[in-house]
């Protein structure tokens, strides 16, 4: 007990070194935290943009589309009936389903040519899965069999398109002839995911499917499911496919998000290295914190020591002190953490504030970034901050235990 109080009491000298090694380890702990909520952020939001605004949850094809999907091959389509894809809607988690014709064509304003995506929908099965509708600040969406087309903003400004203005597409059929789809601009959207706004044309399904010769076939079918149901709805599928002796597969839009999956990954093995980082600060300034405190005791340590105070006490005293610091380093460092992932939380940021379009690295965001809460970071990193400041002290603490009495006590 009078080496626990003494370790305690210890706290309250060198007050100003203390308080420099708990406001380092606070900080660190601080930007371990901030950095986990903006990763988690972009993380979430880029999901939750591929789902909305491209993928939805699952994407039914046949295996040999899918292998060959980023060429766009007018093989391999689907040829359904509508009992059949009504069947697939009616299925318990399934929220909607919708064919899309998804093309290469060059977009032709009568001046300038750009490389798009086109994109054969049916407008009110669409809206069933994705939220694109929702993102269209001028104009409005088509309807089917109307020479119509809606695009992103990005897109307007780049070929110097507003509404009603006329757009040629240039396409190859299925048979390697070229055609061209003439529509007007009848709506602009600016939706949260810039691969939406910055490439794609959106057309009705059948007046791409007429220029494609493609009778009514289509390149895939889009589902939106109930969250976190996509691999039971997925297995129910397959199943479903088998019995009615289909070749489709269902796919997760995880399939369809490697790139952005793989760079989630590299966060974590980012986020890895801040850790590391931080581990490697708190335990030189616990350890620094020690050996300091033990040259300015020598003598003192000399006189426990003559007085009968064993090693093992004269050890608890200073493991005491830094695991003090540790706890207080530790709290410091959750309570600015809290702050500054509360406000990241909910004001976000904007990277293009700074002039950064990050959307040029692959991730599929147009908005701010808004942080998200990894509860259990906070008391990992609590605990971390104690255990790392207990056994950093030992070996010091040691040293300085060993010291000689007599050779302590005259220490010059």
């Amino acid at each position: 007990m009078f080496s626990f109080k003494l370790g305690l009491k210890n706290l309250t000298r060198q007050k100003r070194r203390n308080v420099i090694t708990i406001m380092v380890i606070a900080f660190a702990f601080f930007g371990y935290l901030f950095m986990d909520s903006v990763m988690g952020g972009m993380e979430e939001m880029s999901f939750s943009n591929i789902k909305n605004y491209d993928t939805g949850n699952i994407q039914v094809a046949y295996p040999e589309y899918w292998e060959d999907r980023e060429k766009l091959p007018l093989e391999n389509l689907i040829y359904l009936n509508q009992d059949i894809v009504d069947s697939i809607k009616n299925m318990d988690g399934i929220l909607g389903v919708s064919p899309e014709l998804r093309f290469k064509a060059n977009l032709n304003n009568g001046i300038d040519e750009t490389v798009v995506l086109g994109l054969g929908i049916s407008p009110e099965q669409y809206n069933e899965v994705f939220a694109t509708q929702n993102y269209i600040i001028e104009g409005s969406m088509f309807s089917p069999g109307e020479s119509k087309a809606v695009i992103g903003v990005k897109l307007a400004e780049l070929m110097d398109l507003k509404i009603n203005d006329y757009i040629t597409l240039l396409v190859r059929t299925k048979e390697d002839t070229f055609n061209t789809i003439d529509v007007e601009i009848t709506g602009l959207l600016n939706t949260p995911n810039p691969m939406i706004n910055n490439g794609v044309v959106f057309v009705p399904l059948d007046i791409a499917q007429q220029a494609l010769n493609v009778d009514n076939g289509f390149s895939l079918l889009a589902l939106k499911t109930a969250s976190g149901d996509e691999d039971k709805i997925g297995k129910v599928l397959m199943d479903s496919f088998k019995d009615k002796d289909l070749e489709l597969q269902a796919y997760s839009w995880r399939e369809s998000a490697e790139s952005i999956i793989a760079l989630s990954t590299a966060k974590k093995g980012g986020i890895g290295t801040i850790l590391l980082v931080v581990l490697l600060i708190g335990m030189i300034g616990i350890i620094n914190n020690v050996i300091l405190s033990a040259l300015e005791r020598t003598g003192e340590i000399g006189m426990m020591k003559a007085l009968g105070m064993r090693e093992w006490e004269i050890v608890f005293v200073f493991m005491v002190e830094a695991t003090g610091i540790g706890i207080l380093g530790g709290l410091a460092g959750c309570l600015i953490g809290f702050a500054g992932v509360g406000l990241m939380a909910k004001y976000g940021f904007g990277f293009n504030v700074m002039g950064i379009d990050i959307s040029e690295y692959g991730i599929p965001i147009l908005d701010k970034i808004y942080g998200t809460w990894n509860y259990p970071a906070f008391s990992f990193l609590f605990i971390l901050s104690v255990t790392v400041a207990l056994l950093s002290s030992i070996v010091p603490a040691y040293w300085a235990a060993h010291k000689d009495p007599v050779k302590a006590i005259y220490h010059r």
